[in-house]
């Protein structure tokens, strides 16, 4: 028997939609799109909740850019954002943060980028997809490792449910 490997073209491997991701009854999704040396793209949908703990990322920069919903990004120093559809937040390395889906516009559904000079992007974690490198410079305001399915960071912690037949963008 011949071993055919079919070649995947460059344009299939590196692009990749946020159509269908499924909507939620409970919890929260997280999803590897996009992965390169130094940056992680992921979707992520939240029934409610959020990142409830005040945290920041030693060595990694992100973008959170809502394609759906509406989340408050509170910040260490006090300040607050309220954000919506098609608006984002750049959340430098070292910055103190965290956010809360706003339940009354329905699900929030995001589009995260984070980024770092890291050994091996391709050790990733098991659940979050991100470098392990990355996730072990996620730090509470103390300086003490922050986990992020950790209970008191919120949703993520809690079981998923999917919303029968709902999904966001649909084709």
């Amino acid at each position: 028997m011949t071993d055919v490997t079919e070649e995947i073209s460059t344009a299939e491997r590196l692009s990749f939609s946020l159509r269908n991701l499924p909507l939620l009854d409970g919890g929260a999704t997280m999803e590897l799109v996009g992965l390169a040396p130094m940056l992680w793209a992921h979707s992520k949908v939240y029934s409610t909740g959020g990142e409830n703990a005040l945290h920041s990322h030693d060595i990694e920069d992100h973008v959170f850019l809502i394609l759906q919903g509406e989340g408050t990004f509170y910040f260490g120093d006090g300040s607050s954002k309220v954000v919506g559809a098609f608006q984002g937040v750049t959340v430098p390395r070292g910055t103190r943060y965290r956010f809360h889906a706003n339940e009354s516009a329905g699900n929030l559904v995001m589009f995260r980028v984070g980024a770092a000079l890291v050994k091996d992007s391709s050790d990733l974690h098991p659940k979050f997809h991100i470098p392990n490198e990355a996730l072990k410079s996620r730090k509470d305001p103390s300086g003490n490792d922050a986990p992020g399915d950790a209970g008191a960071n919120g949703v993520a912690a809690q079981p998923t449910v999917f919303k029968p037949g709902a999904v966001f963008a649909p084709d």
